[in-house]
This record gives C-alpha cells, sequence and structure tokens, in this order.
C-alpha cells in the first residue's frame, strides 16, 4: 500500500476536532510510512457536492451542525456502497446508527491516538485487501499502475483503450478489448456491449438495457450481450453477497 496514495475525506464541522484529527493522521501515517492525499470538508454539504467515488476512506463526523453524519452517509452509500466510512462521535449512543450505512467503526471525540491507532489499523487491514488488485497498462515509453477499484469501465474506440476512473481521469493504451476483457473477468468486470467493459462494483442499477453506475453515469447493454451480461451480473450478486 506505501506504494500508492491512500485518499481520505474528513467531514468536520469543528477547527479543533479537525486539527486534532489530521495531526493524528499524519502522525499514523509517518509510523506506517503510508502516503495520504487527505482532503477535508466543514459540512455534509459542501462534501456531497464535490463526492464522486473518489475516497478509499472516509471520517465522518455524526453531529454536524447543517445535514449531519448519518444522512451524509446515506447519500454515500447511494453512490458507493464500497466506500469505508468511521463515524467520529461526540456521544457512543449515536454510534449504532453506523450499522444501518454499513460503517467500519466509530471512535469517540476528542480523539486520542491509542484508539484511533486500533481503528486506522482495520481500516488499512481491509484497504489492503482491496488495494491488492493493480493492472499494468502500458504507453510509450512507460506505464500507468492502475487500481482495480478505480476503474468505472473500459471502452474501445478503434485501436485506443480507455480506462475510465471515478475521479473523471481517463488512461488511454493501445490494446484490444478481448484481452483485457479476458485479464479482467476475474475483477468482475462484464462485457455490456461490444465496445465497453463495465466494473460490476460500479454498478448502481440496471434497467432493462441501461446500466446506471455510482457516478451516475449511464451505459447501454447491446441486445446481443444482455443475457450474457445478466448472467454474470446475478453470479457477481450471488458470490460477492451485494
Amino acid at each position: 500500500m506505501s506504494e500508492t496514495y491512500i485518499n481520505i475525506a474528513v467531514v468536520e464541522d469543528s477547527a479543533d476536532d479537525l486539527n486534532n484529527c489530521l495531526a493524528l493522521l499524519d502522525r499514523y501515517s509517518n509510523e506506517k510510512h503510508l502516503k495520504f492525499d487527505i482532503q477535508t470538508f466543514n459540512s455534509g454539504d459542501a462534501f456531497l457536492m464535490r463526492f464522486k467515488s473518489q475516497y478509499d476512506f472516509i471520517i465522518l463526523d455524526i453531529n454536524l451542525s447543517s445535514l449531519n453524519g448519518i444522512d451524509v452517509a446515506r447519500t454515500i452509500r447511494e453512490k458507493d456502497e464500497e466506500v469505508i466510512i468511521m463515524f467520529a462521535t461526540n456521544l457512543a449512543k449515536y454510534a449504532t446508527s453506523g450499522y444501518e450505512v454499513d460503517a467500519i467503526d466509530f471512535v469517540l471525540k476528542p480523539l486520542s491516538y491509542a484508539s484511533f491507532y486500533l481503528r486506522l489499523e482495520r481500516v488499512m487491514k481491509k484497504l489492503k485487501k482491496k488495494d491488492d488488485f493493480f493492472i499494468v497498462v502500458p504507453f510509450e515509453g512507460g506505464f500507468n499502475k492502475i487500481n482495480i477499484n478505480d476503474v468505472l469501465y473500459v471502452e474501445v474506440i478503434s485501436h485506443d483503450i480507455i480506462f475510465h476512473l471515478v475521479d473523471g481521469n481517463e488512461i488511454t493504451t493501445s490494446g484490444t478489448l478481448k484481452k483485457y476483457e479476458e485479464e479482467l473477468k476475474k475483477h468482475w468486470f462484464i462485457r455490456c456491449n461490444s465496445c465497453y467493459l463495465v466494473n460490476a462494483h460500479k454498478i448502481k442499477r440496471v434497467e432493462k438495457l441501461d446500466i446506471q453506475l455510482t457516478n451516475d453515469e449511464t451505459i447501454a447493454i447491446s441486445h446481443p450481450k444482455r443475457k450474457g451480461f445478466m448472467e454474470a451480473f446475478k453470479k457477481y450478486i450471488i458470490e460477492e453477497g451485494k
């Protein structure tokens, strides 16, 4: 995991609590030789305006002054079922609310390093399982190492293969879609038409011939591919427990 940045969002409206959290994250990253890319938000509304499934881990204050943390988490889960959420709260009684949004844990404020450390260890262990999966794609003079979990779908245009990422960026290489279909099928990338492989983990909804992704983009299923796509997607749901 030290080879890549871990994208973290901290949503906290108390300046003191935010500074404390950032100091503890900095201490942990230095001790573990990890690279954190941290963005901070002082309200749930400000966070949701920017949220596009681009984070690995979110630290979310439950007691936000406007839109509370539980409601923010519900909106997050509508767009991203996999991002890790950890609540920070002043009152332990609110912690049980985390179960309904599949939060990994909660930590009581003011944060202490001992308790925060243990929870971060859980988070990093879960991220390690996710981050073990990369694909290396070449370009002239070098290569890109792409985290599978960052890919929404793969598109072919002529002889170009384009990886569309959750942060809105694109990475282009050459080759055939069939080659990447074989390489990525074990990670639940499913062919939905002649031009696209879609990451099943990033599918929010399937209706008739439309696939709605977690970023609300829509991709079409072709009639010839519909049967195979639906069979593969049902298998994904069964085996992954989604």
